[in-house]
């Protein structure tokens, strides 16, 4: 079944490439004959040299300038690209940053919590605490910088609309802060201890 459209495709390009080759060889001898009228009556009368010549007028005979040979970058070219490739995927590319792990190991359910729906419950309620803390106390940290950040900007000109962007997000930021340390008494013991 796909042999019959396959030849159909390939005999209606064939069609159109033969259909079109004619016009383009048409507008190419008509483009010609029109360049070759103007030499003509552009041409003296001195027979085939001068109209060799007539070439050679054209282009201009002040001075010559010189092509410049412009050095290129030198190429590592001792191996090939896919080598290449193939190494940094392997081993890693040297130009990009290590790789930072977490210091804390993630606390996984054990057995029992994993049994006990009420204790896998109060196992991720302490999760969730947990991140609650640790937000908190970015929060804590973060937000004497963005303000000196955006006292840098007005010190630098920069226009109110962008500061005030950056204003913003620091309320929400400290809205949030301070709800999650008002609703959780375990998040503000947590973030105490961070």
């Amino acid at each position: 079944m796909k042999a019959p459209y396959a030849i159909a495709v390939l005999a209606a390009a064939s069609l159109a490439t033969w259909m079109l080759w004619p016009e383009s060889e048409r507008a190419a001898s008509v483009a010609a004959s029109a360049v070759s009228q103007t030499l003509a009556a552009q041409q003296p009368a001195g027979g085939s040299e001068a109209q060799g010549n007539q070439w050679f007028s054209a282009v201009p005979q002040g001075e010559k300038k010189e092509l410049k040979r412009v050095p290129l970058a030198p190429v590592d070219s001792s191996g090939s690209a896919w080598l290449s490739m193939a190494q940094a995927r392997e081993h890693g590319d040297a130009r990009t940053p290590p790789i930072v792990r977490d210091a804390e190991a993630q606390t996984v359910p054990d057995a029992n919590q994993l049994a006990d729906h009420k204790a896998y419950q109060k196992f991720e309620g302490s999760q969730h605490a947990r991140l609650l803390a640790s937000y908190a106390s970015a929060a804590e940290a973060e937000l004497p910088r963005l303000r000196a950040d955006v006292e840098r900007a007005r010190a630098a000109g920069i226009p109110e609309q962008e500061i005030a962007k950056v204003a913003e997000k620091i309320r929400l930021i400290e809205q949030t802060r301070k709800e999650i340390l008002k609703g959780n008494q375990q998040v503000r013991a947590g973030a105490g201890r961070q």
